[in-house]
């Protein structure tokens, strides 16, 4: 009997709330009285404030706190606002965290360019408007929790689809024992006491052999979908016109069937993942010849364009094609088109082509008129991405 995995509970952490981030502003002035009066202004703000009366201090600040938004004095002693944001571009923790400026002398044209060269959001004057300066810290306030909720929610989004995969990954593995008895028991039903079956029990075991060799090939597709990203990307010399011989021949009971017509132009040789190709051409070329309406002989074309250090792949054929309308299903996953009656699948393949070719450094998409075919088109690079 298999063993089966237990999996641990997962709390829904997308589902949570996420606390509301309290953002920080720091003041910088060299003068005591300037600083209390800008707090005094900024006060009634849902945020922190750090206070620093050198550049030094400053400085010091950013090392141990995060900020929003800094109010920086252009002149103070030792180190003036120039030095201390340039300072600040130099080391990445401080760097990009916006800067307005506030100065009471140094009104000069070239003195407020020479702030937005160094990255300033603002320069203003003293004596500054009290509604104006918290009008705008109030804004960059807002940028900034919402930039950072932002990072929160993708990284939740990142664990839940961890665990969604690895979830996936165990569950389907472990069905896979107990789907292959089931359909190892029907076949030694069907061999061995078929003459005691009537019509309908015969039926009915069909039925049982059929699904069951359905939910083997969804569940070895969903293994290859959760298997990718989690294990190691192999990439070395891959002869694509071998690859496309092999992957021909396994095809060649359908292609005989369907009496199709595959013309292939001579492919490149790449250094790239010979799973990942193999898998594209399997998807891509299974799929041009099973959505066909039995009207015209399939005909398939494969041919691969240089472009720059990228290869552009296009698989044409001139099948159903595709109805505008489900553009966004096409790299979905367990998103169908056409009931599964009509064109037996899973679909898994296409998503996992797309997943797959991204994280080698390349991109897949489609053109399509129903009625006249599609055009499936992914680029690789001439020197594989080693993941």
């Amino acid at each position: 009997m298999a063993r089966t995995a237990k999996i641990p509970p997962v709390e829904n952490a997308a589902a949570a709330p996420l606390a509301r981030v309290r953002p920080n502003i720091l003041i910088v002035d060299d003068r005591k009285e300037n600083l209390l009066a800008t707090e005094k202004v900024l006060k009634n703000l849902d945020a922190g404030i750090f206070k620093a009366n050198s550049g030094n201090e400053a400085l010091s600040l950013m090392l141990r706190h995060k900020f929003a938004i800094i109010l920086l004095d252009v002149q103070m002693p030792e180190m003036d606002g120039f030095e201390v944001a340039m300072l600040m571009q130099e080391h990445e923790a401080m760097r990009g965290i916006p800067i307005i400026f506030v100065t009471a002398i140094s009104k000069e044209e070239k003195y407020a360019t020479q702030a937005a060269e160094i990255g300033a959001v603002d320069y203003i004057f003293k004596p500054v408007n009290p509604e104006i300066l918290r009008s705008k810290v109030k804004v960059y306030l807002d940028i900034y929790v919402q930039r950072e909720q932002i990072l929160k929610l993708n990284a939740v989004l990142r664990q839940s689809n961890e665990e969604l995969e690895r979830f996936a990954y165990i569950c389907s593995h472990d069905m896979q024992e107990p789907v292959r008895m089931m359909n190892g028991y029907a076949q030694m039903i069907g061999e061995k006491y078929s003459s005691l079956l009537d019509e309908k029990g015969k039926r009915y075991l069909n039925f049982i052999s059929g699904n069951a060799r359905h939910m083997q090939q969804m569940i070895s597709d969903i293994l290859n979908f959760s298997r990718v990203g989690r294990e190691e990307i192999k990439v070395e010399k891959v002869d694509c016109n071998q690859t496309m011989r092999e992957v021909l021949a396994e095809l060649e009971s359908i292609i005989a069937h369907k009496q199709a017509k595959i013309m292939c132009a001579a492919l490149p040789d790449l250094e790239t993942s010979p799973t990942l190709l193999r898998i594209l051409l399997q998807n891509l070329i299974g799929n041009a010849l099973k959505f066909q309406d039995g009207s015209k002989t399939p005909e398939v074309h494969i041919e691969a364009l240089r472009k720059d250090d990228i290869w552009q792949f296009c698989i044409r054929d001139n099948g159903i094609g595709i109805d505008p309308r489900f553009d966004n299903k096409v790299f979905a996953i367990f998103q169908r088109i056409h009931r599964r009656e009509e064109y037996p699948g899973t679909g898994i393949g296409l998503s996992t082509c797309k997943k797959f070719i991204e994280l080698c450094g390349g991109s897949i998409w489609f053109e399509s008129t129903p009625g006249q075919g599609s055009q499936f088109f992914f680029t690789l690079p001439q020197e594989g991405k080693r993941l």
